[in-house]
Parts: C-alpha cells; structure tokens; sequence
C-alpha cells in the first residue's frame, strides 16, 4: 500500500475538429504514463500520435534497463537516446508517403520509480502536479509564444491571443537534434500529476483545472469533468487527460510530506530532501582547460558544490574572460550524481553544446561553454584524457548545431555567417527591437536565397548561417543587410559578416557540417579575439565589419577582388593551416554592385 499508484485517463476530439488526434497510454506496472499531440494533415497527425505511445514505451525499457535511479545522469542520456530513435522513426514514416510529409507530435510523460517521479516532454502538452493543495506546473511549454514571454515582448496573458499561439518549437518528428527537457522531483503520498494536451489548457485556467481536482476524490471523474470542462469551454481541439496519483498509506507518512512545498515550476535533478554528505574524499570530478592543449589546470570537484565565474571568490574565477558574468555556474554534487546549475548568467551556459536554464544533470565527461570559454569536465580516474572531449567541444560553433552523423553528401559551397554587435545593448533599448532586427536579417537573406539553387539558411541566436553557390552571391546578399536593417529598424545597429569557401558535408537533414563550417564561425569570432580586427568597425563610421577567408577572396570576380585588403592571417578553428583574411573596405552603396 505504501507505493500504491492509481492512474485514470481520457480523450475526446472536442466539438470543432473531425478527427482526434491526441493519443495517450498508462502502464502502471512498468511506472510510464503518456500524452500526445499529433499534427500534420490528413492522417499524419493520428499516426505520429499513435507512434509515439506505441513505440515510445519500449524503447524507454530497452534504454533504461540498466539504469539504477531516475536521479542519475545516465537516465537522462537513456531516454534522450529513446527520444531520438522514435524522433528518426516518425521523421522515416513521413517521407514514406506524400500524405503524411510534416507529420509530428508533442509528448508529455511520468515514469514513477520507487519515490522519484521523471517528467520529460517535448512541445506545449503539459504536466502539472498538485500536493497539498498547491498546483505548479512542471513543464515550460516549446512553443514560439513562450519564446515571446521569455523575450518579455508579449505578457503570458497575450498569450492566448497571439497569432503564433499553437505553434510549436520542438516536437517528435522535427528534423536537428533532439533535446527533451527532463525533469525529476521527489513523490510523496496524496500528489497527483496531470498529464494534458493543450486541448485542456487552451481552454480551462488553472484555477478552474485546480477546483476539479481538488473536489474530485475519483481520478476517472476527474478526468471526465475536465474533458467536460474544456468541451464547454467551446472544446475547439482534442482534450486529452491523464491523472497520476500516490495514495497516502498512513498518518506519520502523511504528515512527514506536509512540510514540503509543491515547487514553482519544472524541478530539474532534484530531490525534494537534501542529500546526506557523502563519505567519499576523493573528487567526483575534475575540471580542465579546452581552449589550451595541454589544460593549464586541472581543478577538483568535490562536496558540496564548484562555483565558477569571474568574481575572485569562485572556485574557479575566470577573470580574463569579461563575457562571463561573477557568479556565472555553479555544479552541485547531489549523492553520487553532479548537477550544473546557470545562476541567471548574462550569456548563458552550455552543456554540450546545448544552452539550459535552472539546473541540469551534468554527466562525466561532458564540456560546458561559459562566455568565450570552454571547460571540460572529466572522470576522476587517474589517466582520463580530454581529446575526444577537446573534438566534441569544436564540433559547435556559436549556436549552430554539427551533430555527429551520417554524411551523405559534400558540396563546396560560399559560407556567410552574419552575427548582431552587441545585442544585450540592444535590448536595453527596449526588448523588441533584438526580435526585430533578426527577422529583418532573416527575411533579407532568405529572399536572396530564393534565386539560389541549394539555399540553406539557419538562425543562430543573434544571427544566421547561410550558404550560396558562389562568392559573388554570398557578397552581394552581405552587402544589403546594412542597408536593410536601416531601412527597418530606427536605432543604430551593427552587423559583423563573415564569408568563407570550400567544401561543406551534407547530413541527411540538410545540415552543413565539417571543418569549413567551423572555419566561418570562427572568421566572425576574430572581432572578439583581436583588437586590430575590432578596430575596424570601431574606429570607423561604418554599420558593418565584411570579413573574408583568402579560399573566398580568391573565387570573387576580379572587379571585386580589388575592394577587398589583407590585414593579416589568422589561425581559424576547423583548419590545419593559418588563413589569410581580407577586409571589405569599398562602400556597402557602391552601385556596381
């Protein structure tokens, strides 16, 4: 009785679509309940739906069969590795057959193993948890609207009136990398997680959710009333509902769980109850230097906690790097498992490649990035080396993603990277204007890429990595951004472009990875790494910093070759050899252009 979990659940089409396209799945014996969103047309939207509770379960037990704890970093890399190969199956039964091309879905879901709980979801459907009488939501929705309230242009109360609403950032089906957000937290007797589509959410407030809850003492006519409530509502989509609940066993475990407080949003890797100090001397961990070969240190991590930043009080203080803030990350030892938390850091931190907010299961050996700088995180055995570790941590640059995978293809195409100057000025001027200035950028490059015949454009935070056919058109799209954005935007910003040339591979996706594709990231980096790079956009009057690789400068057309100067060689991530660059300096309004 002390672990009993009762499960209910429900799902209706609703009163406006035709068809139901959410699915969902309960195995109580196992611990595994699940919800889905289907989208796409015709019959795509039910069938990625159905793949997901169908095939989703049994690669989760496949994957996590050996996996002790749900608190343990290897949890969260098992069920990635689970996402990711039913993320590869859904995206194969899309090009299967013209009807079903676009097809995806959201999923939300519970494992519940003994008194830990895992939520993990990709999409808008959502989980709650209610203890106590406090209800908390425990995912953040992947949708283009929260990316507006985080941003702070729209207030979550616009919300559910914005255009863009239902528009989802990160789904099962979605071509890149798979990233699902997991989360774990502690259970106790008398908590009861909802699992929904945004089919319920769109159309009841948490209160109205809350109340149902909270007088329904059945979960089956919980689930009832609130399919009934969003149908009243106007149900103008599918609802879908599952409720999991732990029932109390006793009197002393009911009150042991009354002084814990329902947490105010998603917990990530953490239990609700401190954990013991651990007996062990020796570091869990050590931290080295990937931006020098050899690291020039190598620092333990070891109970309680590893503090980094730029404040000299940190364990790690990284006072030569000013784009790190003072008190930047801090990695927690939580019984035998590191955790990294960002402590709303002004850059960001990196995992892997990856940017996180809160905290993180931080595996062994893993890189984080903080600012211009790259960390290696390493096992404690004597004799671990940090190469591979080194080539991991180059394989990104800035935002784009090179994932390892099959290349198919290799096509020697012009690289143009374009990144905004000092965008965290620009939105000190007011939050919308950065928004701005990047869908200018996008829309410019990507009606010029309409005329190219592999067009590849891809946003990278505060810019855009695109690809053209030759240099000539890659200079010439360079050359109209300047004088776009000035059309558009009616503060002063600038812009640093970078043009590189040469052989790029092609993944099945359509990503553009390998050397060269490092290269022109690391052309832009220059401006941040060499004062006499940065001069000449500072010293000048200028919007924008054209820099070029010898390899582009040497296949323009000879009229302009000549607006271009060297100003010196540089070594550029990705290249074997030092790279000559050249300078733009002819007038961006030159009508020979």
């Amino acid at each position: 009785m002390k672990n009993e979990i009762t499960c209910a659940g429900l799902s209706d089409k609703g009163h406006i679509r035709k068809r139901n396209e959410d699915s969902w799945m309960v195995d109580n014996e196992y611990g595994l309940y699940i919800v889905s969103d289907g989208m796409g047309g015709h019959a795509a939207g039910d069938m990625a739906s159905k793949a997901v509770v169908d095939t989703l379960p049994g690669l989760i037990r496949r994957n996590l069969k050996n996996i002790d704890s749900l608190q343990s970093p290897q949890a969260a890399e098992a069920l990635t590795l689970a996402f990711t190969e039913l993320n590869e199956q859904v995206r194969s039964l899309s090009k299967s057959k013209a009807g079903l091309a676009g097809m995806g879905a959201t999923v939300v879901l519970i494992i519940i193993k003994d008194d830990l709980a895992l939520i993990a979801h990709m999409g808008d459907s959502r989980a709650y948890l209610l203890r106590s009488g406090s209800f908390a939501q425990m995912t953040t929705d992947h949708s283009v609207v929260q990316v507006l309230i985080d941003s702070g242009e729209i207030t979550a109360s616009q919300a559910a009136k914005h255009p863009s609403r239902g528009k989802i950032t990160r789904c099962i089906g979605m071509s890149g990398e798979v990233i699902p957000d997991i989360n774990v937290t502690k259970i106790f007797p008398g908590d009861k997680f909802l699992l929904c589509s945004d089919g319920l959410t769109g159309m009841v407030d948490d209160s109205g959710i809350v109340k149902i809850l909270s007088k329904c003492g059945d979960l089956q006519t919980a689930c009832n009333e609130l399919v009934a409530a969003a149908n009243n509502a106007g149900g103008i989509d599918n609802v879908t509902v599952v409720l999991v609940e732990r029932a109390h066993s006793n009197e002393e475990e009911f009150a042991s769980m009354e002084t814990e407080e329902c947490p105010a949003g998603a917990i990530e890797f953490r239990g609700a109850m401190a954990p013991a100090e651990p007996s062990r001397s020796e570091p869990y961990a050590f931290i080295v230097d990937l931006d020098k070969q050899p690291s020039h240190f190598c620092m333990p991590v070891k109970y309680p906690s590893f503090s980094i930043g730029r404040a000299p009080d940190n364990d790690l203080a990284l006072k030569w790097d000013k784009t790190i803030s003072r008190k930047h990350c801090i990695i927690k030892v939580v019984e035998d498992a590191l955790i990294i938390e960002d402590k709303d850091s002004r850059n960001g931190t990196y995992l892997n490649g990856h940017r996180f907010k809160g905290e993180m299961a931080l595996p062994v050996p893993s890189w984080i990035a903080i600012g211009r700088t790259r960390l290696g995180i390493i096992p404690s055995a004597s004799g671990a080396q940090t190469e591979g570790l080194f080539d991991e941590a180059y394989a990104s640059e800035g935002s784009i993603l090179i994932p390892p995978s099959e290349f198919f293809e290799e096509r020697t195409e012009a690289l143009l990277v374009v990144d905004i100057v000092s965008s965290t000025k620009i939105v000190k001027q007011g939050d919308t204007h950065l928004v701005k200035v990047i869908s200018a950028l996008g829309q410019m490059l990507d009606k010029v890429l309409q005329n190219e015949k592999h067009p590849f454009l891809k946003c990278t935070g505060d810019g855009f990595f695109a690809t053209f056919g030759t240099a000539d058109s890659a200079i010439g799209a360079a050359l109209k951004l300047s004088p776009g954005i000035a059309r558009y935007i009616k503060i002063p910003v600038q812009i640093s472009i970078a043009l590189h040339w040469g052989p790029v591979r092609l993944t099945q996706e359509g990503e553009r990875t390998g050397r060269n594709a490092h290269a022109v990231f690391s052309v832009e980096d220059l401006r941040h790494k060499h004062e006499k790079v940065n001069s000449f956009l500072i010293n000048s009057n200028r919007r924008e910093l054209i820099l070029m690789t010898e390899s582009f400068w040497n296949t323009l057309s000879s009229d302009l070759k000549v607006k271009a100067m060297p100003i010196g060689s540089y070594h550029l991530k990705g290249l074997e050899e030092t790279e000559a660059i050249y300078y733009w300096y002819a007038p961006v309004n030159d009508k020979s252009m």
